[in-house]
């Protein structure tokens, strides 16, 4: 179906499109992170800084993967939270409701800023440009 030139969408397809990439990132850089967890948790931890004789980053080597399964976590409870509200704004038609959607996802686009969840960056861009075009919609 094709637009007339002069009609509105019904529905904000460019904020769910960029809410929608940006929180897919967000998953995958999560879903990274436990990968990472895995592979952390896998090498020797003081064989390798034993022999160079290097011991003021060992606590912080020895807590990596916990550190990156609870970023992976988080990650993935918001980029699931993320990609719900993204596929909702697709279907919404309503001002109030695209407007509160819209405001959720911005609040969620924060919380993976400062919980390492932000998608390399970029999925945080995406998800704060989608959420900001969802909240100054109209119709």
């Amino acid at each position: 179906m094709s637009q007339q030139p002069g009609a509105q969408d019904a529905t904000p397809h460019t904020a769910y499109i960029l809410s929608l990439i940006g929180s897919i990132l967000m998953i995958i850089s999560s879903i990274v992170a436990l990968v990472l967890a895995g592979f952390a948790s896998a090498l020797p931890r003081y064989y390798a800084l034993h022999r160079l004789g290097y011991y003021s980053m060992m606590p912080l080597f020895i807590y990596m993967p916990v550190i990156l399964v609870i970023v992976g976590i988080i990650g993935l409870v918001v980029g699931a939270l993320a990609t719900y509200f993204s596929l909702r704004l697709g279907k919404l038609n309503d001002v109030n409701a695209v407007h509160s959607t819209g405001i959720v996802l911005l609040i969620l686009s924060i919380i993976g800023l400062f919980t390492g969840a932000s998608g390399f960056f970029i999925g945080f861009i995406l998800l704060l440009i989608g959420s900001i075009l969802a909240i100054s919609w109209k119709p």
